[in-house]
């Protein structure tokens, strides 16, 4: 029978806790570590699944609630001056609370992302400056350690176990 990920979490801790100091603690410890990752990867998948059909089923409840609000919300509808609606439902004694809202901002023409240059096309202020580390770059210049550190960077350690 496979163990649960609450099993294997536990199995982990203490394995932890022991440490691993010799080789036959490794030996315990890698099969664990493997097994812990294969379930959390799992995890993931379902969490990923989970998420597309509780977006799915808000999508359409938020639908029907926005095209039929005199029906839905008990007495307690608004619409606020920059257009977010809300409203209260009541279901077997539970009250629940809609909003209908806005999320940061996208680019009007559907599909297009905001690049640099668009960006930069925005008045001043609207935009912040993204600074960050270009790793495709620094990995095509096959910098050596004393290179990067001259800069004050090193390269981030990555260790990885799986089964083969």
């Amino acid at each position: 029978m496979m163990k649960g990920m609450k099993a294997l979490r536990e199995e982990a801790e203490a394995l932890v806790e022991a440490g691993v100091a010799n080789r036959e603690q490794l030996r315990a410890a890698v099969p664990a570590l493997v097994a812990l990752q294969a379930a959390e990867r799992s995890l993931q998948l379902r969490a990923k699944e989970t998420r597309a059909v509780i977006q799915a089923l808000s999508d359409a409840c938020s639908a029907y609630a926005r095209r039929h609000p005199e029906y839905v919300f008990d007495q307690t509808f608004s619409v606020s001056p920059i257009g977010v609606e809300s409203g209260d439902i009541e279901v077997d004694g539970r009250t629940y609370h809609f909003t209908h809202g806005f999320d940061g901002y996208v680019r009007t023409e559907q599909g297009e992302t905001l690049t640099q240059a668009f960006l930069k096309g925005l008045p001043e202020g609207w935009a912040k400056p993204r600074l960050q580390l270009d790793t495709t770059a620094l990995n095509k210049a096959k910098l050596k350690d004393g290179d990067l550190a001259e800069f004050g960077l090193m390269r981030k350690v990555k260790d990885a176990w799986f089964e083969t």
